[in-house]
């Protein structure tokens, strides 16, 4: 893949609309990093029970992963503007709930039940913004800057938000720490949803085609095998979450283990900042293929790597592949989505990250229980390179 340079990250930025609309988007995006350890740390305190307050987590994660293609078919069918209002004030309404039981040291149940509502209501902010940015861009290599910063921003937001969060947990209880997300997301959400350019998000459902309606994405073999890739690279990010904190128990420890884990992150975010400032030749489908690969074999080194300067330099070489994974999904997303599916086509990509970092989390406990982290790793490598190859099949590669 020969490169030459493309659309700078200030002509992006400098573009109309551009400044209100991914600003608002990402007020609103930054409440999602915010969430997990007050919401956490509010059920423990209120029941008295941390795995009460893991359940709470899960299932607001869950109910959030699993219901996300749902909450887009609504958008595409009957508007953005209208169901991303109604479902920020929604979420923001059960943030709060949930934040006032736990400050009233409410039962279990309560919480945990907010806290799957929260989930369920989550509005996305983030799919919903990459395919703002179709209308944003003047063209192809505008979009691919735009969603290559994009991808990094929320990179950041990430990395950053458990830090701030817990920085609030210092000076505040839970339960209050938990409305700092609620505002957040309601005021940068009813903002991104006032913005013209999703006011220019026509409802398709009633137009669909024929052949289109009622007929997931999923039937599309091409589009699971884009799917695929990001699936193995979510699911390499969730081992390694388990992985390296087993690795570095005896060369550091959970300090040498987060730092390393942060490297990542930061190699993720360089790799996307480099990608976007770059113009790649070769279809979508073969790029992503590409980086996958490089992001498996560059991964899997950790089960050889010994010490935390090892691993980090490892995990730094893994990151520079796992932004431009997902940049590639996104722009190939708004292809396969069409004209009536965008935020439908969008939205799986983020489903099979998530559901792929979820198996590998748990995939990885038990491997690196039962065999260590080597075993873990190699077993790993195997079904994501077969997943890999499944997916040259699937979307049909052409040389």
């Amino acid at each position: 893949m020969t490169s030459t340079r493309t659309a700078r990250y200030v002509d992006v930025l400098a573009l109309p609309r551009v400044p209100r609309t991914f600003g608002a988007a990402l007020l609103g995006r930054a409440a999602y990093a915010l969430v997990f350890l007050p919401l956490l740390y509010a059920v423990s305190e209120a029941t008295g029970s941390i795995a009460l307050a893991g359940g709470a987590v899960a299932a607001y994660g869950a109910a959030a992963s699993f219901l996300a293609p749902t909450r887009a078919w609504f958008i595409d069918r009957f508007g953005a503007r209208r169901v991303l209002s109604a479902l920020v004030v929604l979420f923001a309404s059960a943030l709060v709930a949930t934040a006032v039981a736990s400050l009233l040291s409410g039962s279990a149940g309560l919480l945990i039940a907010s806290a799957t509502v929260a989930g369920a209501v989550a509005p996305p902010l983030g799919p919903t913004m990459r395919v703002a940015w179709v209308s944003l861009a003047p063209d192809d290599d505008h979009l691919r800057t735009g969603l290559s910063l994009d991808a990094v921003v929320e990179e950041l937001l990430y990395l950053a938000g458990p830090a701030l969060a817990g920085l609030a947990l210092v000076f505040l209880a839970p339960g209050l720490a938990l409305l700092v997300p609620a505002v957040l997301v309601l005021v940068g959400g009813l903002l991104f949803a006032a913005t013209p350019v999703i006011a220019e998000m026509p409802a398709h459902g009633r137009a669909a085609p024929n052949a289109e309606r009622g007929r997931t994405l999923l039937a599309d073999r091409r589009f699971v095998g884009l799917l695929l890739p990001v699936l193995v690279a979510g699911s390499i990010a969730g081992s390694l979450g388990v992985a390296v904190p087993s690795a570095l128990a005896d060369h550091g420890g959970s300090s040498a283990a987060g730092l390393a884990l942060g490297v990542f992150a930061g190699g993720s975010a360089v790799g996307g900042l480099l990608y976007g400032a770059l113009k790649v030749s070769g279809s979508p489908t073969r790029q992503i293929l590409v980086l996958s690969t490089l992001l498996l074999a560059a991964s899997s080194a950790v089960a050889v790597a010994t010490g935390a300067v090892a691993v980090s330099l490892v995990l730094a070489l893994a990151g520079l592949f796992f932004s431009p994974v997902m940049i590639v999904a996104y722009v190939a997303a708004h292809t396969a989505g069409g004209e009536n599916r965008q935020n439908a086509a969008t939205t799986w990509v983020n489903t099979s990250h998530n559901l792929g970092s979820a198996a590998g989390s748990a995939a990885a406990g038990v491997l690196v229980q039962a065999g260590g982290v080597t075993m873990a790793v190699g077993i790993g490598a195997v079904v994501w390179a077969a997943l890999l190859g499944s997916s040259a099949v699937l979307a049909r590669v052409h040389t």
